[in-house]
């Protein structure tokens, strides 16, 4: 029997506002939360019996979610404070009994685990690491393989100088003299890791203090390249707006938005669709989309959401229970739960918290606006789109 555990107990600080209310697991993307994705994927690997999901933020919210939906395989929840990711796992040792992966809470991928997994029982480390090619090196872990993909050096979100001589040190020993491959948050481990997260107490973080140490001590640990698989970290506004999108490209399949798929449009028993609707779309259920107005293309409208008439939504997602009223117009936005937005404003590269009231006839642009209780609308450092 192969164990899965989920790393869900972070407090997901970069995608705030919208996680004072909700955990990062949570946070719906095409209508589905992000545990959702991450259990919809280990379901399709065919290799595991077991999850458990390890909670600490907001956790019985989480461990409610699980609870009420069905699985093929078996989930448990468990909900205890930790101080990060390895001291989350050293936690569980008492519930594993050999092998196992680990996977971060805040990802999306269709990465073959069925595969990563066969990788790791053939090098026979003490672990294994998924791999994926970046953009942008220096905002991630990254490894530098060798020859036989035994990893000889690990960096946590290394500078570009940094980075550079670390390149010249490894030297000819590695496969590439540069690398972009990022620690994807996929992990396998021999159950002999358990014995020396034991030993040694201070290492807390796998990505900080695990890998660099395993690596350093001369562990034999590797890393599996999962080109061409999709994988993204929705940890800030930034990627969670293109997480949504790229639901609706299809470029996660076989993951999928929630609802049932018609011509480019993703539908949960909406309850009246009388505007324009232009592919790709989520409209989640009891959705209301009244006369003369337009939704999409890429769009997302959670549950019981509604769009008055002459209302404009474009690239922006639309969570449950918001109202966008009577000819406002919305591009490039993330408007929260139970949000109302007034007649005739315009939202463009701009979030907006949970049950926060946006009034009519305002224009507002590259801002996060938030509750009164929290203060007034606050600059948007990192545009959204």
């Amino acid at each position: 029997m192969l164990t899965a555990v989920i790393l869900a107990g972070g407090k997901g600080t970069r995608l705030r506002p919208f996680t004072y209310h909700r955990p990062k697991p949570l946070m719906p993307v095409a209508n589905k939360a992000v545990i959702d994705y991450i259990l919809d994927i280990i379901e399709f690997s065919d290799v595991v019996d077991r999850v458990y999901v390890s909670l600490d933020y907001l956790g019985h919210m989480i461990a409610e979610h699980i609870r009420g939906e069905p699985r093929s395989v078996e989930v448990i929840p468990l909900v205890y404070s930790s101080i990060d990711t390895a001291d989350s796992v050293r936690k569980l040792r008492h519930l594993l009994d050999d092998d196992f992966i680990v996977l971060m809470g805040d990802i999306i991928t269709n990465c073959d685990l069925a595969a990563f997994w066969r990788f790791h029982k053939e090098k026979k480390g003490v672990a294994s690491v998924v791999l994926k090619g970046v953009d942008n090196p220096c905002h991630y872990g990254l490894a530098f393989l060798s020859r036989n993909d035994k990893i000889e050096l690990f960096m946590e979100k290394p500078r570009g100088y940094d980075l550079y001589l670390a390149s010249l040190a490894v030297g000819p020993r590695a496969r590439y003299t540069y690398t972009n491959l990022a620690n994807a948050g996929i992990y396998a481990f021999s159950y002999s890791i358990l014995d020396i997260l034991d030993d040694n107490p201070h290492l807390l973080d796998f990505g900080r203090h695990v890998f660099p140490y395993l690596v350093e001590e001369g562990y034999p640990v590797y890393g599996w390249v999962s080109e061409p698989c999709y994988w993204i970290d929705v940890g800030t506004p930034p990627t969670y707006f293109q997480a949504n999108v790229d639901l609706l490209d299809g470029l996660a399949s076989p993951l999928r938005p929630a609802g049932v798929y018609s011509r480019g449009i993703w539908f949960s028993n909406p309850k009246s669709v009388e505007g324009v609707v232009r592919p790709p779309v989520v409209i989640g259920s009891e959705v209301r989309i009244e006369r003369g107005s337009v939704v999409g293309p890429y769009a997302v409208l959670g549950n019981w959401a509604v769009v008055e008439e002459g209302a404009v939504i474009e690239r922006s997602i639309i969570m449950d229970g918001a109202k966008v009223g009577y000819g406002a117009r919305i591009y490039e936005s993330i408007v929260g739960s139970r949000v109302e937005v007034g007649s005739e404003t315009l939202l463009h590269k701009s979030i907006i918290e949970d049950l926060t009231r946006v009034p009519s006839s305002t224009n507002i642009f590259d801002h996060i606006l938030v509750t009164e209780k929290r203060g007034a609308a606050i600059e948007l450092r990192t545009r959204v789109g």
